[in-house]
């Protein structure tokens, strides 16, 4: 009976499968991938529907050429992946145009061009380009920051450059204080600027930043696909409903399919040329990561074994205290605590306002692991038997000279596995500083990927990540060795 469920339940997902594979062939639906996060292109709507003006748009294309879309909501860093392995048939998501992206995918004719724009408080100080100079700037993830950006003068007169994920973390962090100005698309700004009445809060600097373009990509070998995209598109335009999809959005016709202008190509070929060693932004990431790691580590484990002795002392009121300290930290997500310290806690305490983004997420990961240590102390010291407790007394040894030659290493002997286990956990943990606009080893890579269109680099940062936990529990399993008293 149990080999005949097994061979039903291969059959169906068999049959699944096929299923999905005519689907795809005889282009009845076509899965189009989308960063669903990214108005007015693609984002849920109050309704939970994904709308925007390229899901317009691909419909329109579907209707025209007598197929069905499917938007397909993904992790925009592995859109490559996504696209490699066949789980998403299109990338259609405000997708900017590179000569990496070409050489490793099928792209279309460009329908669309943006241009990055200068965001900053109608308050400030900053009138023209020229005044960025010694200020911070955050960009927006994506092709635009990546590209055309980095190597402008808008990013080479500022003083200190962060990468945060949405347009809504670029204005958050303007309308905070915490960055001088924001660099995002044109069209995504204005449509933001408008939608949430922040027309009083902002102003957009007017320069005249080269345009790039927006394209749609399939798999390399689908130009069936690619091919039909475009007739679909050329239809639409002619018969005017890309121009009325685009008023609908933007107010006015931005769709440009068709018309030759190499110089959105021209500009990123120039940005790739300077941006070419990726491995340079990596190496630069890893850094981050070890001072991060390094930081934590010579930080938290000594206050983490100051907190159990504290606790050992048997004061009720600092008992209190440790154990609410223990029950929120660990209670609580790392990724909370971080933006709690860097955007909450300013708020609440303006005087303990940390300006500094490294020292905000080191405080962040120093106090969560203080906690976390505390406790593996604490089943340390608990692990000693109460008879040596009592000879301490008996013999009037002092009790600083007992904990430093009798329980600290027994203790210690008890807890490596343990310590170990959250060291380890530590160095991946990391990554999760990206948050605040750090650019770590994970996230450089994700920038790498970006510009480059290899997603082999996550090979060699998964290889980076695992030598440097082969080398710590090395380290460890010698410590071990070091106290094992018996051998």
């Amino acid at each position: 009976m149990k080999n005949v469920v097994i061979i039903l339940i291969s059959l169906l997902f068999m049959n699944f499968n096929n299923n999905n594979v005519c689907l795809a062939k005889n282009k009845e639906t076509i899965i189009i991938g989308l960063d669903a996060d990214f108005p007015p292109m693609g984002f849920y709507n109050e309704k939970n529907e994904i709308v925007g003006f390229d899901i317009d748009l691909a419909k329109a294309v579907g209707k025209e050429m007598g197929f069905k879309i499917e938007a397909q909501p993904i992790n925009w860093d592995a859109k490559e992946m996504e696209l490699k392995t066949g789980k998403i048939d299109a990338i259609w998501n405000g997708l900017t145009y590179s000569e990496e992206r070409n050489a490793n995918m099928l792209l279309t004719k460009p329908y669309m061009k943006t241009k990055p724009v200068v965001v900053t408080k109608n308050d400030a100080n900053i009138n023209k380009i020229e005044d960025l100079e010694g200020k911070t700037v955050c960009l927006q993830k994506g092709a635009l920051a990546q590209a055309s950006l980095i190597s402008s003068e808008v990013c080479k007169n500022a003083k200190d450059i962060f990468y945060l994920e949405t347009m809504l973390d670029c204005l958050n962090e303007v309308k905070l204080g915490k960055v001088e100005a924001a660099v995002v698309d044109e069209v995504i700004a204005r449509y933001y600027l408008n939608i949430n009445s922040k027309e009083n809060c902002f102003k957009i600097l007017e320069k005249n930043i080269p345009a790039e373009d927006y394209v749609i990509a399939v798999a390399r070998g689908n130009e069936k696909l690619k091919n039909t995209i475009e007739e679909g598109l050329n239809k639409i335009v002619k018969s005017g409903e890309a121009a009325r999809i685009s008023e609908k959005w933007f107010g006015k016709n931005l769709v440009c399919f068709n018309e030759e202008d190499q110089s959105a190509k021209k500009i990123t070929a120039e940005s790739t040329k300077e941006n070419s060693d990726v491995f340079n932004g990596i190496f630069s990431g890893l850094l981050v990561t070890l001072k991060l790691f390094f930081a934590c580590v010579l930080f938290s484990i000594p206050l983490g074994l100051l907190i159990c002795l504290i606790r050992r002392r048997n004061i009720k009121i600092l008992n209190a205290i440790i154990d609410l300290y223990t029950l929120v930290i660990r209670g609580t997500p790392l990724l909370l605590q971080i933006f709690f310290i860097f955007y909450g806690l300013p708020l609440l305490l303006p005087a303990m306002k940390i300006s500094n983004r490294f020292l905000a997420g080191s405080v962040a990961f120093i106090i969560n692991y203080t906690a976390y240590f505390s406790e593996v102390f604490r089943g340390g010291i608990n692990s000693i038997p109460i008879g040596q407790w009592e000879a301490i007394k008996v013999l009037r040894i002092p009790k600083f000279k007992a904990i430093e030659k009798i329980i600290v290493p027994q203790s210690l002997k008890a807890c490596l596995p343990s310590i170990c286990n959250e060291v380890i956990t530590l160095v991946k943990d990391t990554a999760l500083i990206f948050t605040i606009g750090i650019v770590d080893l994970l996230s450089a890579t994700k920038n790498a990927v970006n510009i480059s269109a290899n997603v082999s680099i996550y090979g060699v940062t998964a290889a980076i990540y695992l030598f440097m936990c082969c080398i710590l529990n090395i380290i460890f399993k010698l410590l071990e060795k070091r106290f094992n008293y018996k051998s």
